[in-house]
């Protein structure tokens, strides 16, 4: 992702990170837990709660937390 401009400041471990106004995340489900912050900041934590439920499935709440980046080797 840094190879798309100078102004890109890429965080290794980051599910998701805000911006301002702009919400990017690592990967598909990083995408959903973002979706559901996002759902949360908006509106009500109860409300995003009870969506995932629904959709039966388990966030990971912690943006700065991405269990997949030692995977990947995204700090490298």
């Amino acid at each position: 992702m840094t190879a798309q401009g100078p102004k890109v400041e890429w965080v290794p471990k980051a599910r998701w990170v805000v911006d301002g106004n702009i919400w990017t995340s690592s990967g598909i489900t990083a995408g959903m837990d973002l979706i559901y912050a996002f759902v949360e900041h908006v509106y009500d934590g109860k409300i995003a709660e009870d969506i995932a439920n629904a959709s039966e499935y388990e966030r990971h709440v912690d943006p700065n937390d991405d269990p997949f980046a030692g995977i990947w080797k995204a700090g490298a």
